[in-house]
């Protein structure tokens, strides 16, 4: 935030590449994902993959990697899954890649075809792209060396998956007859293809590999996590793929509407719905808030996080309440530390307080554990709106407080994260400059908060605690997209 005064072109996509983030440094617990108490059930046991020969090209030295058999019989389901879905969806057979599927490395001996150039690929050349599709010989590429791996360690093998499913969505663009449709709508579309495909894994129909709610939920995350560069030029850019918060919508338009679905993605006007919010380069924060600012501007006043996101919120939401004649005193804010002591609020359980922003109604305070919010403020992969994210809800649950909202439960969660939305709405550049709150969206914010509202999501869907990670990002895209009457009408 800021305050005012990784598409298919010629032979190839653009591939994709990975965010690094600490999220998963330590016990890779930034978040509270589960709010239900666990039960004595045994863990899960952890299924087992053979290698399928034939699947995937991996030379005859390939370092092995624990994913080796998982990935050949995500590749094998992949494939058997567009065997059917192609048909249904555009009446003819689906043709197997011609030229293969090459795991890259940098010790590897055998030739991987070239992309539109005389000579093979190296390793380099693939590791630049990480993982992509070449029309021009039909074949598949992916860096085992850097981006799996990482990828793996983050998110898991099942996110893994995910990726590669889009990047086999080019080669499905490519057999349909659709390959010089424009590329981020060719991204878009992937995305798409990706989701349908992790719901027929999801819903049991695979007999090769298995997804349960935590594996979806790291499919969302690999969606941000291989999103464009935001220093670039967003939708300008010819090989865009577009945001996160785009990405996902994608994915999950797909994941709840299947193939036929993502059909259409040609044919309607998807561009402008997409949020495109441009990085500045001269912003001497980059586009991220510090929680505190250490040297305040003697006339401005601090340029941070804990003084510009609670004054937008409360400049929206007083504004707004009393244009509709609703009582509404904005709440105070007071920090806490993870190691307490925590605050005292009738109705609200001391375990509650670590890692965690809450409105209390009782003394109309929001607590907000400020250790939590510096570790989120200064992730790579999370930032000043993760932290904006989790204030605006417990503002949003102060404004249903002062609505008499009889929601409870997972109903009033969601409606905060549409509420939430449809303040981000209120914040997206350009703001009109005779306005008195001055703050604005960077570049990223969006990805920041959606990937914050999927880390606060249930970890299991039938939990309703919260509501599911699809669930949450629906709202916020609802209201973000929307404003504050489709909320009311989606989800009032």
């Amino acid at each position: 935030m800021v305050a005012v005064v990784a598409a298919a072109c010629g032979a190839t996509d653009p591939g994709v590449s990975a965010t690094q983030s600490r999220l998963s440094d330590g016990d890779g617990q930034l978040f509270p994902t589960d709010t239900t108490v666990a039960g004595d059930d045994p863990a899960p046991v952890e299924p087992t993959y053979d290698i399928i020969p034939g699947v995937v090209d991996f030379g005859a030295d390939k370092p092995a990697q624990p994913y080796d058999g998982f990935l050949t019989a995500a590749f094998g389901d992949i494939q058997a899954f567009w065997n059917d879905a192609f048909v249904e969806s555009y009446g003819a057979t689906f043709e197997p890649l011609s030229g293969g599927i090459y795991a890259a490395y940098p010790t590897r001996q055998e030739a991987i075809p070239g992309c539109g150039t005389p000579t093979g690929s190296t390793y380099e050349d693939v590791a630049s792209l990480g993982a992509f599709y070449c029309i021009e010989g039909d074949f598949m590429a992916y860096d085992d060396d850097s981006l799996l791996p990482s990828l793996v360690n983050d998110l898991g093998k099942e996110a893994v998956a995910v990726v590669l499913a889009h990047e086999f969505g080019h080669a499905v663009q490519a057999r349909a007859k659709e390959w010089d449709q424009p590329g981020v709508l060719k991204e878009q579309q992937a995305d798409c293809f990706a989701g349908a495909w992790s719901a027929h894994v999801a819903s049991g129909g695979s007999d090769l590999i298995v997804f349960d709610d935590a594996d979806v939920r790291s499919g969302l995350v690999a969606m941000i996590n291989v999103r464009d560069p935001i220093e670039g030029d967003g939708l300008a850019d010819p090989q865009a793929h577009g945001t996160g918060f785009d990405r996902v919508g994608a994915f999950q338009d797909g994941f709840e509407g299947g193939v036929l679905r993502c059909k259409t993605f040609f044919t309607e006007d998807r561009i402008s719905a997409m949020v495109n919010i441009l990085f500045d380069r001269e912003d001497p924060n980059a586009g991220n808030l510090p929680l505190i600012d250490a040297n305040p501007d003697p006339d401005l006043g601090p340029s941070d996080i804990v003084t510009l996101i609670p004054a937008s919120l409360e400049f929206f939401w007083t504004d707004l309440a009393a244009a509709n004649g609703v009582p509404f005193t904005p709440p105070t804010l007071q920090a806490y530390s993870t190691a307490g002591p925590f605050p005292s609020c009738a109705g609200v359980d001391e375990q509650q307080y670590p890692r965690n922003v809450l409105f209390c109604a009782a003394d109309n305070v929001i607590y907000w554990d400020q250790d939590f919010a510096l570790e989120l403020s200064q992730d790579l992969l999370t930032g000043d709106m993760s932290v904006g994210y989790l204030f605006s809800n417990a503002f949003s649950d102060a404004i249903q407080t002062a609505l008499r909202s009889q929601k409870t439960g997972e109903p009033r969660a969601l409606f905060n994260d549409c509420l939430t939305g449809a303040w981000v709405a209120y914040i997206v550049p350009p703001i009109p400059e005779t306005r008195e709150d001055t703050l604005q969206l960077s570049a990223g914010d969006l990805d920041e908060a959606v990937i914050t509202a999927i880390a606060r999501s249930d970890a299991s869907s039938d939990t309703n605690v919260s509501g599911s990670a699809f669930e949450k990002i629906d709202a916020f895209r609802t209201g973000v997209l929307g404003g504050l009457n489709v909320c009311r009408e989606a989800i009032g």
